[in-house]
């Protein structure tokens, strides 16, 4: 389990790494209006949100089918809360574009749940 943690880890690493670089691309060749500042601080909020579900659902593995069942329902909904009020907080709050705001957020929210969904299937399919 520990070498699959650290694989886990080693990916959202680099997707983060990826993110930042293209956000940074991104921040350089869009007109300043299309510029997104805050997005740094969402794509923090995602990788450690994607690490933390991730870990308790490994976590989870180990007991009976019932209870990953549970505990995979249970953290999609938290999870889901918990973006929906991130995306609406920084939405009242930040002072960058709103449609660059959920053109990031609709990129990492695809990105790290693809990234959580295949790992976690490669690791439930052993």
């Amino acid at each position: 389990m520990k070498s699959s943690v650290t694989k886990f880890l080693a990916m959202v690493f680099i997707l983060t790494a990826v993110c930042v670089v293209l956000q940074l691309v991104w921040n350089n060749q869009m007109p300043e209006k299309m510029r997104l500042y805050d997005g740094f601080w969402l794509l923090g909020i995602f990788a450690v949100t994607v690490t933390a579900v991730h870990l308790l659902l490994l976590n989870a593995k180990g007991s009976d089918g019932n209870a990953f069942i549970r505990a995979f329902m249970l953290s999609t909904t938290l999870k889901f809360f918990f973006y929906l009020t991130v995306l609406i907080g920084f939405v009242l709050y930040s002072k960058d574009n709103r449609q660059t705001l959920a053109i990031h957020f609709l990129f990492y929210y695809f990105a790290f749940s693809a990234l959580e969904v295949s790992m976690l299937y490669k690791e439930i399919k052993k």
